[in-house]
């Protein structure tokens, strides 16, 4: 019955959910958002902390906006979110929070502390509309007999702690509690199984629930799905997820570029699975996928960024300073910039730490973590280099890789040149160790200037080091440091060496992989 529910809906959703795409339109939409939030914001401390309250409304707003309020940090926040989780109404937002969202940490420092996002009623929905969106775009495309069967959404523990009398958790779990009721009745692995919080002991249940139910829907970051099918195949005694799910047909995904994981993908979905790309954070639901695609075309569209869903975006050039951000309507394709959000939920021209690429009015690809960038010896890579580069090698040499992670190897006595260290967990290792190096090494040079420039003729930086670990080395890091399972990950990049000198030491006394 929903699935014909559904049918008959779809146009009208595709319609209401899709984000405009006609620079003027987006221009217009996105003015609307930021005079209803100045409006709503700028008398409340956070308002006049920033000084949203001597702003004048106009239509010169976003101009003005850009010249007079600075972009933020999370520190500029701390002390209005502890007036927050001391009961005070009426801080970042009307109102009282419903939940903080945890952030995880796991691509920032050890030292930093953990996150907390306040959510408003108003930002949880607007989270609930990215959704919405993203999932309308794959209907779109794969049909709504996805609808008919059960919908696996892997994400957080949807047990939430207090805190100041505040439940805290992940976003994922957060939300999970707050699913339409057409979706909730198709939700799995469900409430109960979510709420365990020992990832083994949740991975173990999703499986032995779910390996029988007839999953059309998968949702989660490709890492930790890849974990969740080889479970559900070995309890329903099958060779791939893909025989105990034959009619598995949608995949949403997000949290780290896909394609170094589409070989592993690829041995337990079918390759005309649809796929849609989220890019969402605890702070806002940034950008969807411009289109679905199939697992066989081996990389992800655009995304198309969600300029009419209640949040204000501006995207800041690489080097430029505060007032020289501009709106979605006026991103340059190639241009590198850093991401800024204002939200219900309080947050104002908050950097939100990632870097897109642009492609064009309205859509960007996310190109990494400001945090992860490798710019050691000046080289300037980011985060979706690494993954093409590792991506096209591990196509050309036969490889299927789990995790890696790049760290800068620094130079030592007798030695005055770095280069880039590739700590590799691979499924099935590459058949030709130095072909897979050099294609890195290639498409590292056609893609990045910087690099290429640096790699000359051997002189400034070296050609990439590879280090095989064993099977399990990335688990037991996150294991160390509490964060197994979840939307929890390795940061795939760092500016130094000591996550890799980590790594290092979670894989002494595994199994050695040769490479």
């Amino acid at each position: 019955m929903l699935d014909l529910v559904a049918r008959g809906l779809l146009p009208v959703w595709l319609w209401r959910s899709a984000p405009p795409r006609r620079p003027r339109d987006i221009r217009s939409a996105q003015d609307g958002i930021l005079a209803r939030l100045v409006e709503d914001l700028a008398l409340l401390p956070v308002g006049v902390r920033l000084g949203l309250d001597l702003l004048k409304p106009g239509s010169d707003l976003p101009a003005s906006f850009r010249a007079a309020v600075p972009v933020t940090q999370y520190a500029d926040y701390a002390a209005l979110v502890a007036r927050l989780r001391a009961g005070e109404a009426d801080v970042l937002f009307p109102g009282r929070p419903v939940a903080l969202a945890q952030t995880s940490g796991t691509t920032r420092g050890a030292a930093a502390g953990e996150r907390y996002v306040p959510q408003s009623v108003a930002l949880l929905n607007h989270h609930r509309a990215g959704g919405s969106a993203a999932l309308a775009r794959l209907l779109a495309a794969s049909g709504t007999g996805l609808l008919a069967g059960r919908a696996l959404m892997l994400g957080g523990s949807t047990s939430l702690e207090l805190l100041d009398g505040l439940p805290v958790g992940d976003l994922s779990g957060i939300c999970a509690a707050r699913l339409p009721a057409w979706i909730a009745g198709r939700y799995e692995p469900g409430l109960d199984i979510m709420a365990e919080r020992d990832w083994q002991r949740r991975l173990a249940a999703m499986a032995t629930r779910c390996a029988t139910r007839d999953v059309r829907l998968l949702a989660g970051i490709p890492s930790w799905l890849l974990v969740l099918l080889r479970a559900v195949a070995a309890v329903a005694g099958t060779t791939t997820a893909r025989d105990a799910w034959p009619r598995l047909g949608g995949v949403v995904h997000g949290g780290t570029a896909i394609e170094p994981f589409l070989p592993a993908l690829a041995e337990h979905l079918d390759q005309s699975t649809r796929m849609i790309e989220v890019y969402s954070a605890s702070e806002a639901f940034i950008a969807i996928g411009s289109r679905a695609w199939s697992l066989g075309e081996g990389t992800a569209p655009d995304l198309e960024l969600l300029t009419a869903h209640g949040v204000y975006l501006e995207f800041l050039p690489e080097g430029g300073e505060d007032d020289t951000a501009v709106g979605a309507e006026a991103i340059e394709a190639g241009g590198l910039y850093r991401v800024l959000v204002t939200t219900p939920g309080g947050l104002v021209r908050y950097q939100v730490g990632d870097l897109v690429l642009g492609q064009g009015p309205g859509r960007v690809r996310f190109a990494g973590r400001i945090a992860t960038r490798l710019s050691v010896f000046g080289e300037h890579v980011e985060g979706h280099a690494l993954a093409g580069a590792l991506a096209e090698a591990s196509g050309a040499a036969g490889a299927v890789v789990e995790h890696y992670h790049v760290a800068p190897l620094l130079p030592y006595p007798g030695e005055p040149r770095g280069r880039h260290e590739w700590w590799i967990e691979f499924r099935t290792p590459p058949n030709d160790l130095a072909r897979f190096v050099g294609i890195i090494d290639r498409h590292l040079c056609a893609a990045v200037l910087d690099y290429a420039a640096h790699r000359q003729g051997d002189a400034q930086l070296l050609p990439p080091l590879v280090r095989a670990v064993p099977a399990g080395t990335f688990h037991a890091f996150l294991a160390a440091r509490g964060r197994l399972g979840d939307q929890h990950k390795v940061p795939q990049a760092w500016p130094d060496h000591s996550i890799a000198d980590a790594l290092a030491g979670c894989a002494r006394g595994l199994t050695p992989v040769p490479a």
